[in-house]
């Protein structure tokens, strides 16, 4: 990992972590009661001592360096999500490919539905439905030039 120097104590450790702040537990103990007091100070509530202030501004500016490491991480976790394996593309291909077959045949299902729900209103004179399309009514009466049956 990377050579940190820690906010609180400013002894140089090695960072177990992207997300290593501080040194060790004490140090971040001490580290969440300053943030409490710089919440505090935020609100108006307290002062604080130029001793604090100047901790508080090292704090501030290691956040900024973790924030820096878990922005990089992040970019190499997207590059590296994208290396190619066949397999695995193969995987989503495959499923989507399973999910489109099964969209269609829900789309030919319901048109059908459909057209069978146009021939029925149009076998018994009813007023057709709002979806009913010129072009529905033109193919029901090509399928049955002679009429349309009343089983339809």
């Amino acid at each position: 990992m990377t050579e940190r120097t820690c906010p609180i104590c400013e002894s140089k450790f090695t960072a177990q972590r992207v997300t290593s702040l501080t040194c060790g537990a004490a140090c971040s103990n001490k580290a969440k009661k300053l943030r409490s007091a710089m919440k505090a100070f935020n609100a108006g509530k307290r002062d604080l001592r130029p001793k604090t202030l100047e901790q508080a501004m090292r704090l501030l500016e290691a956040d900024e360096i973790i924030s820096a490491s878990k922005a990089q991480r992040e970019a190499a976790e997207v590059l590296d999500d994208e290396v190619d394996d066949p397999a695995e593309d193969q995987r989503w291909r495959n499923a989507y490919a399973r999910r489109q077959a099964v969209e269609r045949k829900w789309m030919l299902d319901w048109r059908y539905a459909k057209y069978r729900l146009t021939l029925r209103y149009l076998s018994e004179g009813k007023r057709l439905p709002m979806w009913a399309t010129p072009r529905m009514v033109e193919k029901a009466r090509a399928a049955y030039p002679d009429g349309i049956p009343d089983d339809a």
